[in-house]
């Protein structure tokens, strides 16, 4: 891990740990590439607001203005919607990435809109392949040339783009993903090619990334106005999200912090009324942390935020099967944290149940754990069917049906489509 927090002007910490390698062991720092992921949607974003400020682009422009022979349905999709992953279109993640950009295009032209645009916002890939078209259609240049030109002076050396995990590139760290039924680390094969740079291709130093914050402090890569026009709410039709353009927003004891994560591993935040940013580059994990990790340096540092308790103290007294203590650090995070829903904390505690029941074999302990996550997030449909999965495995069925049932009706949007399963799910039980 590479770890900067920055105030003001001034670096007032940078810090380096572990491997860029298990291969070598090779220490990471100030040196090591790290490949960031979706946190290269800030700079494609950034880079959008670069020719908005130019009058080359507007927010409001329909994307048929850019780009030809679109798919009818995709006519009324603006500039606006694919920043704020509000355009409904089908994602291209769904399809093999050897398809050629053509063959690509007539698979999306055949899918239907998953919503109306601007309804709402759903992450997807397809909106930050569509960005890059556009700024090469207008610019003349590569998108990887256009970023490199006007965000980092055509840096060779700390900042370069490739989505391919398995390129062999100089200095550059390698991301693992962790194996839990073998208890190993693998090294990770993604692969998107050229059309991934976009959303997930940017590979950086730590030392380039807090320059490249300098230098957006500064307003040397948009001005003030701009600057605080990328960082307005959309207007999502459903009035039930929050997402910047192309920025999330990350309240933390309702502090506003803007920025973005990549990969579950890597994160840039920016706490713009404090003045203060932290940058998280990593290369793997057991658990995904970094928003974690994020806050609590947050709360250490930012004066409105120090002595409060911090979400690592929840996730170790939850470790340490101390629940009752672990219930009221968290009740005492929300209490002052009302903007938050504890994403990321919630997850991780979901992830150890999962832990303890697939790869540690002991279903007692995911017990423990999912019952203390489903009494802590009561109206989160993921921790109620966790505990209704851990009812199953110890065959109290009935348990198992009511949580199922509790999970259906908290799920409204039915994600990942997952009430079907958990409906057959309470048939097979009711059979039993």
């Amino acid at each position: 891990m590479a770890l900067a927090v920055v105030e003001g002007d001034n670096i007032i910490y940078e810090g380096y740990f572990g491997k860029a390698t298990l291969d070598s062991k090779v220490a990471v720092d100030k040196n090591t590439l790290f490949r960031v992921f979706s946190l290269t949607k800030l700079i494609t974003a950034t880079g959008v607001f670069q020719l908005i400020q130019d009058e080359k682009l507007r927010l409001e422009d329909k994307i048929s203005k850019y780009l030809n022979d679109l798919p009818l349905q995709w006519q009324e999709i603006k500039i606006g919607n694919l920043l704020s992953h509000s355009s409904g279109l089908p994602d291209i993640v769904k399809y093999n990435s050897t398809l050629t950009d053509q063959e690509l295009m007539d698979k999306l032209s055949k899918d239907k809109m998953e919503f109306v645009a601007g309804n709402q916002f759903r992450y997807n890939q397809t909106n930050y392949w569509l960005l890059a078209q556009i700024i090469e259609k207008i610019t003349g240049l590569s998108f990887d040339e256009f970023i490199l030109q006007n965000q980092f002076k055509n840096s060779k050396k700390g900042v370069l783009f490739s989505s391919n995990s398995q390129e062999v590139i100089p200095n550059r760290a390698t991301r693992y993903l962790y194996n839990d039924e073998a208890k190993v680390f693998e090294k990770d094969t993604n692969n998107n090619g050229t059309r991934g740079h976009s959303g997930n291709g940017l590979n950086i130093t730590l030392r380039e990334f807090t320059e490249w914050n300098r230098q957006l402090d500064k307003n040397a890569l948009l001005d003030e106005a701009t600057k605080s026009k990328m960082w307005t709410p959309f207007n999502f039709t459903n009035n039930k999200e929050s997402f910047l353009y192309g920025w999330g927003n990350y309240p933390v004891n309702s502090l506003s912090s803007y920025g973005f994560s990549g990969g579950n591993l890597a994160a840039f935040r920016k706490f713009v009324d404090q003045q203060t940013t932290i940058i998280l580059l990593s290369n793997g994990y057991e658990i995904p942390a970094y928003d974690i990790i994020v806050n609590d340096i947050a709360r250490i540092i930012i004066p409105e935020l120090k002595g409060s308790t911090l979400e690592e103290d929840v996730m170790r007294l939850v470790l340490n099967s101390e629940f009752d203590k672990a219930a009221l650090a968290f009740e005492n995070l929300k209490e002052k944290n009302q903007d938050s829903d504890f994403d990321n904390l919630k997850w991780n505690i979901n992830s150890l149940g999962n832990a303890y029941l697939y790869s540690g074999n002991n279903p007692e302990k995911a017990f423990e754990v999912f019952k203390f996550n489903a009494e802590a997030n009561p109206d989160w449909w993921v921790a109620l069917a966790s505990l209704a999965e851990i009812h199953e495995v110890k065959n109290e069925n009935i348990s198992a049906i009511k949580n199922y049932q509790k999970a259906i009706l908290l799920n409204k949007d039915n994600e990942w489509n997952y009430n079907e399963q958990m409906k057959n799910k309470i048939e097979v039980l009711r059979s039993n």
